[in-house]
C-alpha cells in the first residue's frame, strides 16, 4: 500500500508547487521523511525487531505536511548526471553505454 500513499503524497506536493520537476517532488518527500515512529523511538525491522536499517526503511514514513514544505529541494535532472560521468573522467564510449545516448558531450558541461 506504499506506492498509493506516495503517489497521493506527490500529487499533493505537485498541486501545491506546480513548477516542480518529478526529481523535485521526490527530493521533498524523502527529505522530509520520518525515521521515528510514534513514540520517538527508531522505526524497527518487522524481521528482526532491532534498528530498521535503509533497506528495510528506505527514506522512512511519508511525512505530506513537511513535504509540502520542504525547504531545500534537490533537483537533478539528466545532464547532470551525465555532467558528473564527464567530471568523473569516464570514457564517452562508456556514458553511450549508461545513457543509451549518442549525443552526450563531456566538452560542454552545463
Amino acid at each position: 500500500m506504499a506506492c498509493p500513499h506516495v503517489a497521493g503524497v506527490a500529487a499533493l506536493v505537485k498541486g501545491t508547487h506546480r513548477n516542480w520537476s518529478p526529481a523535485a517532488i521526490r527530493s521533498a518527500i524523502m527529505t522530509t521523511s520520518d525515521i521515528l515512529d510514534n513514540n520517538q523511538e527508531h522505526i524497527k525491522d518487522i524481521g528482526t525487531g532491532s534498528r530498521a536499517t535503509p533497506f528495510a526503511l528506505g527514506a522512512g514514513h511519508v511525512n505530506p505536511n513537511r513535504a509540502l514544505n520542504p525547504g531545500l529541494v534537490y533537483d537533478v535532472g539528466v545532464q547532470d548526471y551525465v555532467n558528473l560521468l564527464c567530471a568523473l573522467n569516464i570514457t564517452q564510449k562508456n556514458i553511450t553505454a549508461i545513457t543509451r545516448s549518442s549525443s552526450n558531450d563531456c566538452s560542454k558541461p552545463s
